[in-house]
């Protein structure tokens, strides 16, 4: 499965109205007291879910096709067990699970999100971070959220809380190609081989890193690379880092949610801004073209992967495919 960046927040929006309410509602929610949460699925029926934990919030929050329908407050890894920021995809679920490190902790409703030792599950709730590393949710919220996700879901984890904002044509990054030079002068398809392997994997989600320092941009189908092309950047261009997940419905392919890196505030049009600096080959484009389903991520970033498939020790761009033992 995929694991993607360090430090990042989704904000998955419809609709402008729907992003404006969205943006209300996470900015000014009464504060739960510990083993707190609130729970609305009636507020949006279908559609890919995302679940964001803020651990200096020491919250949870569950958005549908960009709505957010539940929240709950939680315990992240204590100190010297910090709980990894990123973004995830759960790798493995079960109702009743024990621990493979701590021998005899229960974890009922466990959904793992990394293969050495994290895991979102029931727990004490003491008010500030106390797990070994993983996500500790209230008993009956842990039930719920696992009702409504599954293997392949979309869990970031930042260390700050950040307010969902919109962004109109994401979809653009890597369908468009109308990067120009300071001379006016579009700049050519990238040079490079194109390798596609949908055969590799058949089933599951799509996942897109877009590294600026690669200059490449991979396709993860459920975690197993079925695609890689190389990419051209304007010389002296610094396009923005940003995460993007397409949504259900909407207007066609411009219905995708938005999330800016780092400052947790989305500035101006980003995804314009990258396919502006950015090119892909028409060959990959034609091919990406046809994954861009509902919850296909992507994630353009500064940040290079190795053939380990991470940058460094603390920051994970791609978990390896392969299960760890």
């Amino acid at each position: 499965m995929v694991k993607l960046l360090k430090a990042f927040m989704f904000a998955a929006m419809v609709t402008m109205a729907v992003g404006l309410s969205s943006c209300a509602t996470s900015s000014h929610q009464a504060k739960l007291a510990p083993g707190e949460f609130e729970w609305h699925p009636e507020r949006s029926s279908s559609g890919p879910v995302l679940m964001v934990v803020s651990i200096d919030d020491q919250m949870a929050y569950v958005y549908r096709n960009g709505v957010q329908i539940a929240r709950s407050t939680v315990s992240t890894g204590r100190a010297g067990k910090e709980t990894p920021t990123g973004v995830f995809t759960i790798l493995e679920r079960k109702v009743d699970h024990e621990s493979n490190i701590y021998k005899g902790a229960k974890m009922p409703y466990m959904q793992r999100l990394t293969w050495t030792g994290i895991a979102m599950h029931a727990g004490q709730l003491p008010g500030y971070p106390a797990s070994g590393g993983c996500i500790r949710l209230p008993y009956a919220f842990s039930e719920k959220v696992y009702g409504v996700l599954s293997n392949g879901s979309t869990v970031a984890i930042t260390q700050k809380g950040t307010v969902p904002s919109y962004s109109k044509k994401p979809a653009s990054v890597l369908l468009a190609s109308r990067a120009q030079s300071p001379s006016n002068k579009a700049i050519p398809d990238p040079q490079g081989k194109v390798m596609w392997e949908p055969g590799r994997s058949r089933s599951g989600p799509y996942s897109v890193l877009l590294s600026y320092a690669d200059k490449t941009a991979y396709v993860w189908r459920n975690g197993i690379k079925i695609g890689q092309s190389p990419v051209a950047i304007m010389p002296g261009a610094n396009p923005p880092e940003g995460v993007f997940m397409k949504l259900e419905g909407g207007t066609g392919a411009q219905s995708w949610s938005v999330l800016s890196l780092n400052s947790g505030k989305v500035f101006g049009d980003p995804a314009s801004a990258i396919a502006n600096n950015v090119t892909l080959p028409r060959e990959f484009r034609n091919k990406v073209s046809g994954v861009l389903t509902p919850g296909t991520i992507l994630l353009a970033t500064r940040e290079s992967s190795n053939s380990n498939t991470m940058s460094k020790t603390n920051f994970g761009i791609v978990q390896p495919e392969a299960k760890q033992p």
